[in-house]
């Protein structure tokens, strides 16, 4: 049994606030030095953003040589236990006491995804990899006759774009929840991923009693799900000490874009077979109280040598048009010092 503090969510707006923010971060301390670090490793491009000193861009840089970097130029993707179709795991009537159906089930495909709906981020979702996507809604007597909450299954077609889709929406302050691989409460949802699948459970109240129907019904689907905790093995090459809830899983450079405004277009040349992930890092002494003032690391897997030697020269190249200043890496690779008050987002 969950128990509850309260109702958590007395502060939507402040929720919507933060993860809007979390956009802006490595261009927001102009008064502080920045740099951004860029290396090629076989596959493989990996630096940092927003890092505040060469000294600790050169440790970043060192963890994550020290991952292995390297020496994983072959990444086994995630097993799958679980395919069964995201319609056959919404809850049925009865599975969570005093909830039931609002009307039947409905869907869409990766095609027709949101067609019908304003603000429902369809290329988004095909971004990840999105097959088909199914849902429901559920009231309960105890508050009424009407819809209260709306269920949403998405079969993403592997584990690694279910963590995309879901890795998307974290941000540091997320509240959480040990369902699936760990669901996060914000605003007024309920996400998680386990195995292929990511599950979107909104509450149309800001309601105790919704909130504890929305975690008793993603404890059903979670159930319903054989495959076991797991994430991405491309983030074990990331340096720990990673603020929680941070990461970012990507496939494209529209997304990343989404993610990171700052970043040029397509200068990362993101395409067919490339995946990403980053996570920041706290790069101040007081971490705990201002984790705003932060780093991203980011690693980039492409399909060969030749285009992540590309991207390399592409985003170097952009880099270096507007730096400050630029140094040589001694095993190679490029710090670059930004420009205490630049423009970088074009």
């Amino acid at each position: 049994m969950v128990k509850f503090k309260g109702c958590r969510w007395i502060k939507p707006v402040r929720a919507i606030a933060l993860a809007c923010f979390m956009a802006y971060l490595p261009s927001c301390s102009a008064d502080r030095e920045n740099y951004t670090v860029l290396v090629r490793e076989g596959h493989y491009l990996y630096g940092v953003w927003n890092i505040h000193s060469e000294k600790a861009a050169t440790k970043f840089i060192h963890q994550m040589t020290q991952a292995g970097v390297e020496e994983n130029l072959q990444i086994l993707p995630l097993p799958i236990e679980t395919s069964l179709k995201s319609a056959d795991l919404l809850p049925t009537n009865g599975a969570v006491s005093d909830w039931i159906r609002s009307r039947e089930p409905s869907g869409y495909t990766a095609e027709n995804l949101y067609h019908d709906t304003l603000g429902g981020q369809p290329e988004l979702y095909r971004s990840y990899g999105v097959i088909r996507q199914a849902e429901v809604e559920f009231q309960t007597p105890l508050l009424g006759s009407y819809p209260l909450i709306r269920v949403e299954i998405f079969d993403m077609g592997t584990p690694e774009s279910a963590f995309g889709i879901y890795s998307f929406n974290l941000y540091p302050e997320a509240e959480s929840e040990w369902i699936g691989n760990r669901a996060v409460i914000t605003g007024k949802f309920l996400r998680f991923w386990k195995g292929k699948y990511f599950v979107e459970i909104e509450g149309y109240e800001f309601a105790t009693k919704v909130e504890e129907g929305m975690v008793k019904l993603a404890e059903v689907i979670a159930n319903s799900i054989e495959d076991p905790p797991s994430k991405p093995h491309l983030l074990t090459l990331l340096p720990p000490n990673r603020i929680p809830h941070s990461v970012k899983f990507f496939r494209d450079d529209a997304t990343l874009r989404k993610i990171y405004s700052f970043l040029p277009s397509d200068g990362l040349q993101l395409g067919a077979n490339a995946t990403g992930v980053s996570a920041s890092y706290a790069d101040t002494e007081n971490s705990n109280e201002h984790w705003t003032e932060t780093a991203v690391a980011f690693l980039i897997r492409y399909p060969n040598e030749s285009a992540a030697s590309d991207a390399y020269r592409s985003y170097g190249d952009y880099l270096e048009g507007y730096a400050a200043s630029v140094s040589k890496l001694e095993h190679g690779g490029v710090v670059v010092q930004q420009p205490q008050k630049s423009n970088s987002s074009n």
